[in-house]
């Protein structure tokens, strides 16, 4: 409603999530200051009865109106625990997170709304002044945690987050030549190494091995161990993993893929 009067990006990302053999969308929003819903960061919606679009019916708004400015990205993940949660930026120091069931279930956000995954503080930023702008969250069999990837102000942080409530760092990536700030940030299936960009013309993707801190020797990494760009000149992306292939957009460059099954050799496969 009032579209003309909303500022700055609008809709931004959109993730899916089943609940009780119901489906549902959540939108994420950015409105700025100069319009109205500023504080609005999500519409979720049941879409269980599509693909007739009369059935859609919005069944909640998220607004935080201590921290307006809307969610950039969100990610949704069905933890070990069986419930799902939406993970979301903000401006906060840290990531949002909720219990999607309970807002399904017809809850409120407020009720709904679990924790933060904290961004450490750094020389990059203290206080309020950090956060992530985008993350991943995946299960780990071998250690049986759920583990939160997130990049954001300083790098890129690795948090056990089996207890949301109690989020525990275990890998930092900081102090990286030419990293103030992580954007995307994505593991491999089994966690071991990392795909991680930052934003920067001539910046390529870069490549960590995580082993040295899995196995408990170190618990930051500074040192990528290869990298990836399309064209030097230009920047790549946003990515996504399939094993052993990543899917990366550029800028300039449009679609790239490449191979990571030889991690310390990446290879381009095709491009669009």
């Amino acid at each position: 409603e009032e579209q003309d009067r909303h500022q700055r990006t609008g809709g931004m990302d959109v993730k899916h999530f089943k609940w009780n053999n119901r489906y549902y969308v959540v939108q994420s929003l950015q409105f700025g200051s100069g319009g109205p819903d500023s504080d609005l960061g999500a519409v979720i919606l049941d879409v269980t009865g599509l693909p007739d679009p009369s059935t859609v019916r919005e069944i909640a708004r998220i607004r935080k109106p201590d921290m307006p400015g809307g969610f950039h990205n969100i990610f949704i993940y069905k933890h070990s625990n069986d419930r799902v949660y939406l993970f979301t930026t903000a401006r906060a120091p840290g990531a949002l997170i909720y219990d999607l069931g309970t807002i399904a279930e017809g809850g409120s956000p407020e009720d709904a709304f679990v924790g933060m995954v904290p961004v450490p503080e750094s020389p990059f930023g203290a206080g309020r002044a950090r956060g992530y702008h985008d993350f991943y969250v995946g299960y780990h069999p071998d250690t049986d945690e759920d583990r939160f990837y997130g990049g954001g102000t300083g790098g890129y942080y690795i948090y056990d987050v089996t207890d949301l409530r109690n989020p525990e760092l275990r890998i930092s990536l900081t102090g990286v030549s030419g990293v103030s700030y992580g954007h995307t940030f994505t593991p491999s299936p089994d966690g071991r190494f990392v795909i991680a960009e930052t934003e920067y013309q001539y910046a390529p993707l870069r490549i960590f091995d995580l082993q040295p801190a899995l196995d408990g020797e170190v618990t930051n990494i500074r040192r990528p161990i290869s990298a990836f760009t399309a064209d030097w000149r230009n920047l790549v992306h946003n990515h996504e993993v399939r094993w052993p292939y990543v899917f990366v957009s550029g800028y300039l460059d449009g679609l790239q893929v490449f191979n990571l099954q030889d991690p310390e050799n990446p290879v381009s496969v095709g491009f669009y």
